[in-house]
Parts: C-alpha cells; sequence; structure tokens
C-alpha cells in the first residue's frame, strides 16, 4: 500500500473516531490549509472539534483516492449532519514523510427539499 493512500486512510479514521489529538501526528507544524485559510496541525483539530459539536453522527466515508507519489487526491462523502443530508467532498493534499503539508478542498451539500405547501403551490 502507497504512503499517500495510508496518509490519508489514517486522517479519516481519526475523524471517525473522533480523535484530534491524531491531527498532531497526521498533519506537519508548519501545515497550510486552503479551506481554512490557516496555518498548523492546530487549525485541524479545532475545525474537527466544531464539526463534531454541530453534528455528533458525523462520519467520512471515502470513495476515491488517486496518489501520485507526493499528492494524493480523494472524492468522500460526509454522512450524520444533523438535518439528515450528506456533502460530497473533493480534496488534494501534498504530504512529504509521513505527514500532510498542505490540503486543497471544495464540498458541496444538497439543499434541502421544498416544503410540500410550495409543491402543491407550484402545482396549481
Amino acid at each position: 500500500m502507497d504512503q499517500g493512500r495510508q496518509i490519508a486512510e489514517r486522517m479519516y479514521d481519526a475523524f471517525n473516531r473522533r480523535d484530534a489529538s491524531a491531527a498532531e501526528r497526521i498533519f506537519a507544524a508548519g501545515f497550510y490549509s486552503h479551506p481554512l485559510q490557516a496555518t498548523g496541525w492546530e487549525c485541524v483539530q479545532r475545525a474537527w472539534q466544531r464539526m463534531w459539536e454541530q453534528h455528533p453522527d458525523l462520519k467520512v466515508e471515502l470513495k476515491e483516492l488517486v496518489a501520485d507519489g507526493r499528492r494524493v487526491a480523494t472524492r468522500t462523502e460526509m454522512v450524520g449532519f444533523a438535518d439528515g443530508s450528506a456533502a460530497t467532498m473533493l480534496e488534494m493534499f501534498a504530504f512529504e514523510g509521513d505527514r500532510i503539508v498542505e490540503l486543497w478542498g471544495l464540498s458541496a451539500r444538497p439543499q434541502a427539499k421544498p416544503e410540500s405547501s410550495a409543491d402543491t403551490r407550484l402545482a396549481t
């Protein structure tokens, strides 16, 4: 198994186990998150903790992974949001050794379904 895959799996496993302390072992001290516009593994730890507080059942499911030696790209699905929705995430990260040094990401959450009264208005 290549190193990039191992790092990605460690990261998602730590998130799913609610192991915020693992961020220090997965992300480099000088790590930079483009989505958070923040530096350091602590920014990941804080983001994870906020997400868990808001969505206690939140989990990440790894759907696809592509690695080229120093970069990894993943497509994941986040399930367990408090409102019952899910989100698709596309992430790419660079790593050095066994640590993530930089992360880019996009996510999309479907909009809530329209109220039944709105459906009725459209039908009349």
